[in-house]
């Protein structure tokens, strides 16, 4: 089976081709902007040096958050874009599961925090148990203040994610708890992997949505009213 999976949900841009749960390619760049314009060419490159097209893709994998708003909905309209015009299954997986999948192939064992920077002094925090190289989610991901993170850790044994470095200020060493020095981004080569193991458990594919956990920065502009109009 071979996927084509595909991240740009937080401040990265990934791509990678798999087959049968082996990484034939994997293409990473840090990068903050121009995902739009960088993401399907990164697609077009992994595929290229896999020797492979899009034709010749089974399914398809995506990051479907939480992360930035503009990243989510890049990598989404992408990857639906794509599944549609090659009538194939989309696959969808948090940012969240794919770094503590990460962390477990890593060898971190126990149960650890995910913490994915939020912004406006708060982070998408999911805690999960790691346990013979996989992990397992054990609450649904939120968006938690920087001052609340530490009730919301009991029992941890590590933190990881790209908001690890934010939270340190607000844990009592009482915590005692590790910072694990790997990749906090989610890659899509993992992510392809992760795709490829629910695909084999029998897994149906469920309708792919972004998950955005909180409202968006931007709002609309309230209607200016001129005493010359009618209300």
């Amino acid at each position: 089976m071979k996927i084509l999976a595909l991240d740009s949900a937080l401040s990265s841009c990934s791509a990678a081709v798999i087959e049968d749960g082996n990484i034939l390619c994997e293409l990473y760049e840090d990068r903050m902007r121009g995902q739009a314009e960088r993401l399907i060419p990164m697609c077009r490159e992994a595929l290229d040096t896999a020797g492979l097209s899009f034709g010749d893709m089974d399914a398809l994998a995506v990051t479907c958050g939480p992360g930035t708003f503009t990243g989510v909905r890049i990598g989404l309209a992408a990857a639906k874009g794509l599944a549609l015009a090659l009538d194939i299954s989309l696959i969808g997986l948090t940012t969240l599961e794919v770094v503590a999948q990460n962390a477990a192939a890593a060898g971190v064992e126990g149960p650890i925090a995910v913490a994915h920077d939020a912004r406006r002094s708060e982070v998408y925090l999911q805690l999960f148990k790691l346990e013979n190289k996989c992990a397992v989610a054990l609450n649904d991901p939120a968006a938690v203040p920087l001052a609340e993170v530490a009730a919301k850790l009991p029992a941890m044994r590590a933190v990881v994610g790209t908001g690890a470095d934010l939270v340190k200020p607000f844990l009592p060493d009482a915590l005692d708890l590790q910072f694990p020095d790997i990749a906090t981004q989610p890659n899509a080569g993992m992510l392809g992997q992760m795709a490829y193991a629910q695909w084999q458990e029998g897994k149906k594919p469920a309708a792919v949505s972004p998950l955005y956990l909180r409202a968006p920065d931007a709002v609309a502009a309230k209607p200016i009213h001129y005493p010359f109009q009618n209300p």
